[in-house]
């Protein structure tokens, strides 16, 4: 037996549905008393069989009440408890139908009149109301679901582009937030912004035949002050660099401190 929704969630709401259904109080009152009588011979077992669906459909109207009809706002639904809504309202549609069939014989057969068929058609029809509202219900819970997936991935998609632009190394394994920090820390210690003369690939590089992509050059002196406090910084985080102290033909054209592997050579100057 498939089971829709946790054991001890049902027990609580049908047990605070029992407080307000007289209809629940009173079919397991009856279950008892056949109980006893079927026991002791008084009655047959079938009346029994009778008794325990009469419970279970006064149950079901109870859970029900205290769902569809009850103080349960639509935003407190889960999957499993509107299945169970959906399951409950379906089968006391598809029992009231049972009894209006084996009822229609009876009326066949000369033993039932057809006026006595009314009461139970017109319990069908509140019965398929129900079912509709519960599938409503249920429709509508799955979109509030829909756009509550729609918006964590929204969400998370924002966290991860914030992340990559954030995080993600863009020079020589410099990321970012990382550059933004040094920027920051140098400016603090030295009241001028960090001299960078070259950002990524420039034209003057590529005039030098070199590709510069994911580099950064800072216009300091490497034995400076500025100069060492960036190499610690550079050491201590572990990204590469170069210190150029001098000119040096094809390479640089003053001192400064080359953030990132070596460039490399383009096949053919620009």
């Amino acid at each position: 037996m498939r089971v829709l929704l946790p054991l001890a969630l049902f027990v609580s709401l049908l047990a605070q549905a029992a407080l307000d259904s007289p209809d629940l109080a009173k079919a397991k009152a009856e279950l008892d008393r056949i109980e006893k009588l079927v026991a002791g011979g008084g009655l047959p077992r079938l009346r029994l069989e009778e008794a325990r669906l009469a419970l279970q459909e006064a149950e079901q109207q109870a859970f029900l009440r205290s769902t569809l009809y009850g103080t349960l706002r639509v935003e407190e639904l889960t999957e499993p408890l509107t299945r169970q809504m959906l399951d409950s309202a379906a089968k006391l549609v598809e029992r009231q139908q049972q009894r209006i069939d084996a009822h229609r014989k009876l009326i066949e057969a000369g033993v039932a009149s057809r006026l006595s068929l009314n009461a139970l058609l017109e319990e069908l029809e509140h019965r398929r109301k129900t079912l509709e509202l519960a599938q409503a219900q249920a429709h509508l819970w799955s979109d509030l679901a829909e756009m509550a997936r729609a918006e964590q991935q929204r969400n998370l998609e924002a966290e991860s582009a914030a992340s990559a632009t954030e995080d993600e190394p863009a020079y020589g394994g410099l990321a970012t937030a990382r550059l933004r920090q040094i920027e920051k820390e140098f400016a603090t210690a030295f009241s001028r912004s960090l001299p960078v003369s070259a950002r990524g690939d420039t034209a003057f590089h590529r005039t030098m035949g070199l590709n510069h992509s994911g580099r950064i050059d800072v216009a300091v002196n490497p034995d400076s002050a500025e100069g060492q406090w960036l190499r610690r910084f550079l050491d201590r985080t572990g990204i590469p660099y170069l210190a150029f102290r001098t000119a040096v033909k094809g390479a640089a054209t003053a001192p400064h401190i080359h953030i990132g592997p070596p460039s490399t050579r383009l096949r053919s100057a620009d």
